[in-house]
C-alpha cells in the first residue's frame, strides 16, 4: 500500500508540473521563461517539502501525518482553477519573466510542497523493516516515487491534456489524491520515539480525520463551484462569441467570432481573422504581405506554407493563383480540423496539408518549392529549431534554386526591441545571397524603432531594387489580387541592417526568447 501511495503523489506531481506551464501559457506564454518558472518553483517546493516532512516523521509519526498532508495536496490541487483566475490576469501585467514566477508560485508552489512531503513520510515508515535494510527499503521507495513522475509525465502530456479540459483534469487530480489519503489511513502506525510521542498520537488521532473532512468538503465546495458558479465563458474579454476551445498537445486553441469577422488564438497569440462575409479576406495584414514572395519569383507553381494556423495563406494562394500548388505543414491535427471547420480551408487536390513537425517535413520529403513560407512564429516564443542556420540550409534544400523564402518575424527593424529581427536577419545571409525586408506599414509612419511584423524575403536570385519595387506596384503585371499590393512597396526598409552584437542562431545556440522584445 505505501508503494502504491508513493507513486500515486509522484504522478501527480509531475502531472501537475506538467500541466502548470499550459494553464500559465494562455496568459504568459508558451516561453523557456513559463518553463523555467514552472520548474523553479517546483524544486523549491520539493526542497523545502523534503525538509519539512522529515521533521513532521520525526515528531508526529509518519503514519499519523500522511493522510492530512495528501488530502491538503488534494484540497490545494482542486481549488488550482479558482485560484489561477484570480492570480493569472495581474501576472500577465508584470510580462513573461516576473508575471510566471508569481502565477507559478501562487498557483502551485502549496500542492508541489506538500506532495514533496510525501517522500520523507514514506521513508520513515520504510524503515520499519529495520536499520540494516534501510538502504534497500528507501532505494525503491525512491525508485517508485521515480516511477510515478514518469507515469504522470506521460500520462498527462500524451493522453490525458488532449482528452480532458485543463480545469477538469486539475480538479480530478485533486480527488484522486483525496482517494490516496483516505487509503493511506490503512497504513499501521511505526514507532515513534520521539520524547512527545504519546501527546503527538493524541494531537495526530484528532488532526487527520478533521483534515480529511475539511480536504473533502472544501474539493466539493470547489468543483460545485468551478462547473455551476463558474462555468465555462460563452465569451471572451473583447465580447467575442466562442465558437470552439480546446487544449490540445501544443496549445490551447480558441474560435470566436464577434464584429463581422471570426478570430483564431493559441494561447494567448492572435494566429488568424477572417471576414465572415469573405472567408477569403484576412483581418490581419501580415498574411497578406506573403504574397510578396510572387514579385520575386513570379513564375511559382509550387508553394510550401510551415505552419497552417486558419490557413489564410494556404487559401489565397490556392484561389488566386490557379496555377499554383500549394502544401502547408502543421504539427497539430486539431488546428487541421479548426481550420477546415470554422475557416473555410478547402480539401483540394492542389492544397494538401501534412501533420508533422515543419522541420521534419523539410528533413524528409523529396519534393521542390519556389516559394517557401514559414508562418510559425509567435509573438513572444518561437520554435527555435525552425529559425537556425542549419534549418534555413534544409529549406534551401527544397528550394529551387531561383526560388524565394518569406518569413514573418515580430520585432523592430532597428533600435533597442530588434534584437530578434536582426539575429535572425544575420542567420539568412549565411545561407542566401538577397535579403529583402518589409516592415509592414513603415511607409506610413516612418517609425523604425516600433515592434510590428517584419516581412523577410530571401533568395539568391538577383534584382534590383528598382525592378522589385516596379513588380510590387505593376501586382506583378496584374497576377497580384490583394488588395494594397501595390503600396507594399512603399514599406521596402532600405536601411542597413547592423548584426555584429547580435547571436547567428544554430541549432547548439538559439536564445530566440531573451531576444523578444515583449511590451
Amino acid at each position: 500500500m505505501l508503494r502504491f501511495i508513493v507513486f500515486a503523489c509522484g504522478a501527480a506531481l509531475m502531472g501537475l508540473e506538467m500541466v502548470a506551464a499550459r494553464v500559465l501559457a494562455p496568459y504568459l506564454g508558451n516561453s523557456i521563461y513559463v518553463w523555467g518558472a514552472v520548474i523553479s518553483v517546483v524544486m523549491i517546493a520539493l526542497s523545502i517539502g523534503y525538509a519539512l516532512g522529515g521533521q513532521l516523521a520525526d515528531r508526529f509519526g509518519a503514519a499519523r501525518s500522511l493522510p492530512p498532508v495528501i488530502a491538503a495536496a488534494g484540497l490545494f490541487t482542486a481549488i488550482a482553477p479558482l485560484v489561477a483566475e484570480a492570480v493569472l490576469r495581474p501576472a500577465a501585467e508584470l510580462g513573461p519573466r516576473a508575471g510566471s514566477l508569481v502565477a507559478a508560485t501562487a498557483i502551485y508552489f502549496v500542492p508541489a510542497l506538500l506532495l514533496a512531503m510525501v517522500s520523507p513520510l514514506g521513508v520513515r515508515l520504510a524503515a520499519r523493516e529495520g536499520m540494516g535494510h534501510l538502504g534497500r527499503s528507501t532505494g525503491n521507495l525512491y525508485a517508485v516515487s521515480t516511477a510515478g513522475s514518469i507515469a504522470g509525465t506521460l500520462v498527462t502530456s500524451f493522453w490525458l491534456i488532449p482528452v480532458l479540459s485543463l480545469e477538469p483534469l486539475v480538479v480530478w487530480t485533486g480527488i484522486a489524491l483525496l482517494a490516496v489519503a483516505l487509503l493511506a489511513l490503512s497504513l499501521k502506525p511505526e514507532a515513534v520515539v520521539d520524547d512527545e510521542a504519546p501527546r503527538a498520537t493524541r494531537l495526530a488521532n484528532k488532526v487527520v480525520p478533521a483534515t480529511l473532512a475539511l480536504a473533502l468538503l472544501g474539493t466539493a465546495l470547489g468543483g460545485y463551484v468551478l462547473w455551476r458558479v463558474a462555468p465555462v465563458p460563452t465569451e471572451n474579454e473583447q465580447g467575442e462569441a466562442i465558437l470552439f476551445r480546446a487544449d490540445t498537445q501544443y496549445h490551447r486553441i480558441t474560435v470566436t467570432e464577434g464584429d463581422g469577422a471570426r478570430h483564431l488564438r493559441f494561447d494567448h497569440s492572435h494566429q488568424s481573422a477572417i471576414s465572415i462575409d469573405d472567408p477569403y479576406e484576412s483581418r490581419i495584414r501580415y498574411p497578406d504581405y506573403m504574397h510578396l514572395a510572387m514579385a520575386l519569383k513570379p513564375d511559382a507553381k509550387r508553394v510550401l506554407v510551415l505552419g497552417l494556423g486558419g490557413g489564410a495563406i494556404t487559401k489565397r494562394f490556392w484561389r488566386d493563383y490557379p496555377g499554383v500548388s500549394v502544401d502547408s505543414v502543421e504539427i497539430d491535427p486539431v488546428v487541421v480540423d479548426v481550420a477546415r471547420k470554422y475557416f473555410w480551408l478547402p480539401e483540394d487536390e492542389r492544397s494538401r496539408v501534412f501533420v508533422e513537425d515543419a522541420r521534419r517535413y523539410v528533413q524528409a520529403t523529396d519534393e521542390t518549392y519556389d516559394i517557401v513560407i514559414v508562418d510559425a512564429y509567435y509573438s513572444d516564443a518561437l520554435p527555435f529549431h525552425l529559425t537556425t542556420e542549419e534549418f534555413l540550409t534544409e529549406v534551401k534544400g527544397v528550394t529551387a534554386p531561383d526560388g524565394v523564402i518569406a518569413y514573418n518575424v515580430i520585432s523592430s527593424a532597428e533600435g533597442s526591441g530588434s534584437d530578434l529581427f536582426r539575429s535572425m536577419y544575420r542567420t539568412a545571409q549565411g545561407v542566401w545571397d538577397d535579403i529583402w525586408v518589409f516592415p509592414i506599414g513603415i511607409g506610413e509612419d516612418g517609425v523604425t524603432g516600433t515592434r510590428r511584423n517584419i516581412i523577410v524575403l530571401a533568395t539568391d536570385t538577383r534584382v534590383s531594387e528598382d525592378e522589385l519595387r516596379d513588380r510590387i506596384k505593376s501586382r506583378v503585371d496584374g497576377a497580384v489580387s490583394i488588395a494594397g499590393f501595390a503600396g507594399m512597396a512603399d514599406d521596402l526598409y532600405t536601411g542597413t541592417v547592423l548584426v555584429e552584437d547580435v547571436p547567428l542562431l544554430t541549432d547548439s545556440h538559439a536564445p530566440t526568447d531573451s531576444l523578444i522584445d515583449v511590451q
